[in-house]
């Protein structure tokens, strides 16, 4: 009897690996940069971020649009951190919001809107470099300007 469970065990420890198995490609995750981060100011320079500064943007009126087939299509997704595709937070001296950017596939130029409020609007436009491991922003337009830094700037109104 114990030769029996003694050989079985062998025939089944020497069944159960797989060479092959060391051949595969390691697991990796997949990088996805399409964030950018803004300070807003005036023309004196006062942080249009910070609810405490007179005539700073309504956190609860900026809305992110998409530009999808033509369309400008509001974002909101309730089950995502920040389901309205920003942030803010205070960052040493000043307020500053990232915004979660437009990466369609579909578009050579994927395109976003922040709408401020009512009267006010940004257009962040981008090329992403794309593999089948990564989206990266390559270039980066803010209303039709080369941004030489995609990751911060500071908009001024």
């Amino acid at each position: 009897m114990k030769k029996v469970i003694g050989v079985s065990l062998i025939i089944l420890f020497s069944t159960s690996c797989d060479s092959n198995s060391l051949k595969e490609e390691p697991i990796a995750g997949y990088i996805l940069d399409a964030a950018i981060d803004f300070s807003v100011v005036n023309s004196k320079n006062e942080d249009l971020l910070n609810p405490s500064n007179p005539g700073s943007y309504d956190q609860s009126k900026i809305k992110i649009l998409f530009l999808l087939d033509g369309k400008l299509v509001s974002q909101y997704q309730g089950n995502l951190d920040y389901p309205n595709f920003f942030m803010i937070y205070q960052n040493s001296d000043r307020y500053v919001i990232r915004v979660f950017l437009n990466y369609d596939k579909a578009e050579k130029f994927p395109e976003t809107y922040i709408q401020w409020n009512e009267n006010d609007k940004d257009i962040v436009k981008v090329e992403y470099s794309r593999t089948k491991n990564s989206t990266i922003k390559k270039n980066v337009w803010l209303n039709d300007q080369a941004i030489t830094n995609p990751t911060y700037l500071t908009i001024t109104k």
